[in-house]
């Protein structure tokens, strides 16, 4: 108890008067015992001037002693401590019923106190915390922090926004059944594409289960949204055009980009399978093909001596003599190049003509790696195009779904999934949106 060291007894009993949600008036008297070296603490309630029966409103009740009731608080000087609260009780003699005056120091049925609670539902706004750890930090069971946060959080989905982005994240462990017998595997997130927030997370993507959500939103609701943002899933798009069918539908550049990149990479693949895996080739592709993607490094830096290589080479030579491999790889990175500046400088009025321009450079090409992402860009060119659309000042995007997403996807990882699709879904919004706790 080096807390209380430092602690004068008034301020000792200040701060348990205060953990408790109780005023000097209504405490009668504060005593404690240390047994074993268990401190037990002893707060007794004092008896209010005026009772009033809460069935009846008959004033004249009937004294019926006390009941001891023990309330753990995680206050660092009360951690180790046994807290036993004596609380009066009375008989009604009019109705017959029995009640306590408890004064609100814990939520009914639990013997924890409300700073427990608060404690409990802070900590579980931050994705890193599991429920074990945050029972750990608190000192109570996980249990009893799983029953708070159950009781106690209640979020509700948000009003659907103009400019909507609709996107997935996986979840290995799900109790959520398909229309069907199969488990579902992602959960689909929507989000305020202008807010930054979490407008709703649902257990499941297929094209059944969002037309019976989607159906279920007001119409009147759905008209006001302008945009819809998606990947490049036939289900978000099929259901945007049935549901949402004021809303301009746009890609997001990002899953376009991904997907380009992808191809590429197996372009390198292909073309470091030529080679030995001792020669400067294979080293090259498989030691520094980030210098293919990354297109934010500075690459005339000051050169260094490589062994492999046997020269002085900065990350611009390295590069070049990457490309002079295979003339594949070459043509393959020059497009890539030449899609992503037309991604960043080009505008709504002009992409149209300029992607036709670009799909037909890349089907020319030939490159057996780029043939599915051209025929996938071809079929979805009229939703890329729209995604060059401006909403409040700001090119529509899922920019602000993958940034929470990462979010997401630790809160998953640190709680192994989660299996209670329920439960996931409140948490998530919880963390994400940092609102919905109450302490009713």
């Amino acid at each position: 108890m080096e807390v209380f060291n430092i602690m004068t007894i008034d301020q000792i009993d200040l701060l348990l008067m205060n953990l408790l949600n109780l005023k000097p008036h209504e405490v009668e008297s504060i005593s404690s015992s240390s047994v074993n070296g268990q401190l037990t603490i002893f707060v007794t309630i004092a008896k209010p001037a005026q009772r009033v029966c809460p069935n009846c409103g008959c004033i004249r009740p009937v004294s019926k002693g006390f009941y001891s009731k023990e309330i753990r608080l995680s206050n660092d000087a009360f951690r180790n401590a046994k807290v036993i609260v004596k609380v009066p009780r009375y008989r009604c003699p009019d109705c017959n019923s029995s009640y306590s005056d408890d004064r609100h120091m814990s939520p009914a049925g639990y013997s924890i106190s409300y700073e427990v609670v608060i404690r409990i539902m802070d900590l579980l706004k931050n994705p890193e915390i599991t429920m074990a750890r945050c029972a750990e930090l608190v000192g109570v069971s996980e249990t009893t922090v799983v029953r708070t946060f159950d009781k106690h959080c209640h979020v509700h989905r948000a009003v659907f926004p103009e400019a909507l982005c609709i996107d997935e994240v996986y979840t290995k462990l799900n109790d959520f059944k398909n229309y069907g017998d199969s488990y579902s595997k992602y959960s689909c997130l929507l989000y305020d594409f202008y807010e930054h927030t979490l407008v709703d997370v649902l257990p499941s993507r297929t094209k059944n289960y969002l037309s019976h959500y989607l159906s279920s939103i007001p119409v009147n609701e759905r008209q006001g949204v302008k945009f819809v943002v998606i990947d490049m899933y036939r289900n978000y798009r099929d259901m945007a055009k049935i549901y949402f069918k004021r809303a301009v539908i746009c890609v997001d550049s990002f899953h376009v980009i991904e997907h380009l990149n992808n191809s590429l990479s197996k372009v390198r693949i292909r073309v470091m399978k030529m080679y030995d895996s001792d020669s400067q080739e294979y080293y090259l592709l498989k030691h520094w093909n980030n210098l293919l993607f990354d297109r934010n490094r500075e690459l005339h830096n000051k050169g260094k001596y490589n062994k492999k290589m046997g020269r002085v080479m900065n990350y611009f030579q390295i590069r070049e003599a990457l490309l002079d491999i295979h003339p594949d790889l070459k043509n393959a990175w020059i497009l890539k190049e030449m899609y992503t500046e037309f991604n960043i400088s080009c505008d709504y009025e002009h992409a149209n003509e300029r992607l036709t321009e670009i799909l037909q450079r890349f089907y020319s090409a030939d490159i057996p790696e780029y043939r599915d992402f051209s025929n996938t860009v071809l079929e979805w060119k009229p939703y890329i195009v729209n995604s060059f659309m401006k909403y409040k000042g700001r090119r529509v995007n899922n920019g602000v779904a993958e940034s929470i997403n990462a979010r997401v996807k630790l809160l998953l990882y640190n709680t192994r999934g989660m299996r209670n699709s329920e439960r996931r879904r409140k948490r998530i919004l919880y963390a994400i949106n940092k609102k919905g706790f109450t302490l009713k």
